[in-house]
Formats: structure tokens, sequence, C-alpha cells
């Protein structure tokens, strides 16, 4: 949906999506935020929010909108928010002509990774570009099918976390999301293993203690 605003002399044509897919991963942050904010005036100020979002019209602008304009424009958003983003996980995604692939094992993990990931997901709505260039980094190798293939190892990217922010769409990272209660779960587990072999570390060795004790 496009809107043009009159701006002196001059007109200003801003563009509305009409599907989640078409949203990049950093306006589907603010978009988010917009969704879950709980303090707002009315039902109104939270549409304009959500037209900000959308379409980067000033909210001044938008303010100076007539009814009918913005009653067109709630209706496109709420058509917006029914359309179904992709589920299907995209193991290979290129951008700006660098192709990166999806992390081939969770389960092989590094300790970099699973420290960072784990942080990471305390707030999930404040991270998920983080999250994204954790588990999608470039490709250093892949067979002809796709089946097998290789990613660079874990370093750190706040440059390849704000590309995904800015490039990376809904479509490309959405079907990933469904791992992130698998991922949780699994970084869960390795916790509890991980107690759980130290509990065991340390009643072995009182019991060891307590044998000597004896002796």
């Amino acid at each position: 949906m496009k809107v043009t605003i009159t701006e002196g002399k001059s007109k200003v044509i801003y563009e509305l999506p009409a599907l989640w897919n078409e949203l990049t991963l950093g306006r589907y942050m603010r978009v988010m935020k917009v969704l879950k904010q709980k303090e707002v005036k009315n039902e109104y100020e939270k549409v304009i929010n959500m037209i900000n979002c959308l379409s980067k019209i000033p909210k001044k602008d938008i303010y100076s909108l007539d009814m009918k304009s913005i009653n067109a424009l709630g209706e496109h958003i709420s058509t917006f928010l029914q359309s179904k983003p992709n589920e299907e996980l995209i193991h290979f995604i290129k951008i700006q002509d660098i192709e990166y692939g999806f992390h081939p094992s969770l389960k092989d993990m590094t300790l970099g990774e699973f420290v960072d990931l784990e942080t990471y997901m305390k707030d999930i709505d404040s991270n998920l570009h983080r999250i994204m260039s954790i588990l999608y980094r470039p490709l250093i190798a892949k067979d002809e099918e796709g089946h097998k293939y290789a990613i660079e190892e874990y370093e750190p990217s706040e440059e390849r976390a704000d590309l995904f922010k800015k490039h990376m769409t809904v479509k490309e990272f959405n079907g990933a999301s469904v791992f992130f209660c698998d991922l949780e779960r699994q970084l869960l587990n390795s916790s509890l293993r991980s107690s759980i072999q130290k509990l065991k570390k340390k009643r072995k060795k009182r019991k060891e203690e307590k044998d000597k004790q004896a002796h």
C-alpha cells in the first residue's frame, strides 16, 4: 500500500508492506516491540506507532492525515498482521553476494556459541539479529546437492549482526525461529548435565575422602 504525504510543495511516497515476509529483521524487531507495548493511551496510538514502524512515515505527518486515511491504513495493517510468515527453515541465504549457511549441527556447538546464545536468548526481542549471526555464518564448503556443507568457525560479529538486521527478511529467518524452543531445551539440558556432572564429582570426591579417613 502506498501513502502520499505532502511536504510543502513536494510530495513523498511511502510504502507499507503487505506481508510479514517482506519485513527486514530490524523492522520486524521494531514491529514486535510495538505489538507488545502495554502502555498506550488508546488504540489509535498503537496504530500510529505501527504505521510509523512499517512505513517510516514521521509521526508528525501521520497525525496530519485525515481519519479516512488512518482507518484505511488500520485495515491494511490488520490484513498484514493476518498474513502467514514463512515457517520452513531456509538453510542457505545470500546477502550482498555472500552466501550464509544455517548451523549444520547445533548439538555440536562450541562453548563460545553456547555461552553467547544462552546470553542472547535471555532477551530474544533485543538480540534476534545477534542470534541469527551465530546461527547463520558464511559458507566455506558445500556439496552440489547442498546436503553437506561447512560454515566459518564462530567468532562474535556485530558487523554481521547489523548486516542481518538491515537486510535479512522474515521470509529468510522465521523458519529458524522454530529451532529456538529446541535450542533453549538443548541449552537447558546442557546446563543440567553440567550441574549433574559437577555434583557427581563432588560426591565422588567426598566418598574418597571418607574412605581415606576410615582407613
